[in-house]
């Protein structure tokens, strides 16, 4: 897709936006406003001047400037249509819906965006502690002084700084089996195979088919072959992604956020 065609593409955004927040989900989720839109277009089309401006220059015999990394032949920078629902605020469309946590509540997809911004968050002493799990901790009441298995400790933060907390009274949790049963209380457990898993939601492993949930995480995206992509934390020590084809055994279902 050529430049042009993504401007294209913001200015229709903007046009539907003249009168008033457009919704683009069945959650309420509305795109930033109208000023936001005529800032960014402004800028982008400034830069596409210059662009032209240089072109100009270079078929006069001028010298263009050294291009940044992240900048074009013409130095504009790469911006993808993606990327620029991004700038805005937008969640972006895509085949599957509006993504990247197509089909997530408004709370899933804030606990995706928040468990992306800590891939790769591992312990720094080698027995289920390190600054950074230390703060997941203090969104379990009581838990922040008393390192352990820390999985559960993840998604309670998550949950909670997505202003859906869980555990009784948002207190959170650190222990998988209280996660499930609190998730059975709610009515918000879902049995896994018994409907489509969305991004956000909790999903609850059992290692050992023992019956006794073990192990937990959040689901960022669905496959189309309905592989279950997953981000956990302390898997192997860190915060990491994970993949699960559609007919595992590991996945006991998935408790949906707030």
């Amino acid at each position: 897709m050529s430049y042009e065609t993504a401007l294209q593409r913001m200015g229709e955004l903007r046009s539907l936006t003249g009168a008033g927040p457009l919704t683009l989900t069945s959650t309420g989720t509305t795109v930033a406003s109208p000023g936001a839109f005529d800032a960014q277009l402004a800028q982008q089309q400034a830069l596409l001047g210059a662009r032209s401006d240089g072109a100009a220059s270079a078929a006069a015999g001028g010298t263009a400037a050294p291009a940044a990394e992240t900048m074009s032949q013409y130095g504009v920078p790469i911006l993808t249509v993606a990327d620029q629902y991004r700038m805005l605020g937008i969640d972006v469309p895509t085949a599957g819906g509006v993504g990247p946590a197509a089909g997530a509540s408004g709370a899933g997809a804030r606990m995706v965006a928040l468990a992306q911004g800590e891939l790769g968050v591992t312990e720094t002493s080698g027995n289920n502690d390190g600054p950074r799990i230390r703060e997941y901790r203090s969104a379990t009441a009581g838990a922040q002084d008393s390192p352990g298995p820390w999985c559960a400790y993840f998604v309670s933060w998550l949950a909670k700084n997505a202003g859906a907390p869980v555990g009784a009274g948002g207190n959170g949790t650190g222990y998988v089996p209280t996660l499930e049963a609190w998730g059975k209380q709610q009515d918000r457990f879902v049995e896994f195979g018994s409907q489509q898993p969305k991004p956000g939601d909790i999903a609850i492993f059992d290692w050992g088919g023992d019956g006794t949930p073990d192990h937990t995480g959040i689901v960022e995206s669905v496959g189309a072959d309905g592989t279950i992509n997953t981000i956990e934390g302390n898997s192997s020590d860190r915060v990491q992604r994970r993949s699960y084809a559609a007919s595992t055994n590991d996945i006991r279902g998935f408790v949906r956020p707030g």
